[in-house]
């Protein structure tokens, strides 16, 4: 599943997509062909509702119950391709590539597999069966759909990526030949809506949009800046599980838009990590270094399914 090499494809076939992530279900139908660039379309991604305080259990749950919801919104907009003679084919979705995040799935480099937590990938199955019928599901990380993405778009660089989900951020650490060291940290994207809401009296809703406003903002600088600060420190505290000080130069960070370039200015200004990576280089990936690669008109852009085209596009069909 971390396989780099191009597979020969059966031409003309279309493949629904699924990232579930762990504040989030995206979803989109993907035609693949050996002769074209993956086409991405109807793509849709529904968020968990941001809590104060979240459970395993809970989390399980409501991931469970927009991923119900998001399967039957893109099976209807299937139907409606089917529907209509010049997209029936189109519409006609022959398997199902279901890439999981931390903490639904997770490398595992000493059995050389990955591992999937069993209550997220049942109710993923009886999803699917219940709005696609009995079609071939086939189960990645976004790890590898990231590690993938990453050596594609920026070469074989020694790098470590931070992709940065809903409630958990993974740091994936990349050498000449692959994957050479996974961690998580144990917060995400929705810890900056939390600090929001509890220091500037926000609701989520709110949140939310003044979370799309750039890292300086000046009536936004104090929680930003605190945000910024412990987001950092807890990258740092996980890198320090498997990197050495000076041993990567480069972090590209990958999250959902525009919230990779605030999270690349807070590992760039942080004093946190200045011991650990003394001269490094942050880089955002941004939609325009995957659009060479999949063909996708998607507002706004979403950064995890794009991965997830160009990723399973390389995989055996």
């Amino acid at each position: 599943m971390f396989g780099l090499g191009k597979k020969k494809k059966v031409d003309g076939r279309t493949v629904l997509l699924l990232d579930i992530e762990s504040g989030s279900v995206g979803a989109a139908l993907v035609r693949l062909s050996a002769a074209q660039q993956p086409r991405m379309f109807g793509a849709r991604r529904a968020q968990v509702p941001v809590e104060h305080t979240r459970t395993g259990a809970g989390l399980v749950q409501s991931i469970g119950q927009v991923l119900k919801k998001t399967l039957y919104e893109i099976a209807e907009a299937a139907t409606r391709l089917r529907f209509h003679p010049k997209t029936a084919a189109m519409g006609t979705v022959s398997g199902v590539s279901v890439i999981m995040a931390s903490p639904w799935g997770t490398p595992n480099l000493e059995a050389g597999q990955p591992d999937f937590l069993e209550e997220v990938v049942s109710s993923t199955n009886v999803g699917v069966r219940t709005s696609f019928g009995d079609i071939p599901l086939s189960l990645y990380t976004s790890a590898g759909a990231a590690a993938y993405g990453a050596r594609t778009l920026f070469g074989q660089e020694p790098a470590l990526l931070c992709t940065v989900g809903g409630e958990v951020t993974e740091l994936i650490a990349l050498d000449e030949h692959g994957v050479a060291a996974h961690a998580t940290a144990p917060l995400g994207s929705n810890a900056l809506l939390r600090t929001l809401r509890a220091h500037g009296g926000y609701s989520f809703a709110e949140a939310r949009s003044a979370a799309r406003l750039p890292f300086d903002t000046p009536h936004l600088q104090a929680p930003f800046r605190s945000s910024g600060e412990h987001f950092a420190s807890q990258f740092a505290d996980a890198a320090r599980e498997f990197a050495a000080p000076g041993q990567y130069s480069r972090i590209r960070v990958i999250a959902g838009e525009p919230a990779g370039e605030w999270y690349a200015r807070a590992l760039s200004t942080s004093q946190a990590l200045g011991t650990l990576f003394p001269h490094g280089e942050v880089r955002t990936l941004r939609p325009h270094h995957l659009y060479p690669f999949v063909v996708a008109h998607v507002s706004p852009p979403d950064i995890p399914l794009l991965l997830g085209a160009l990723f399973i596009d390389s995989q055996p069909m």
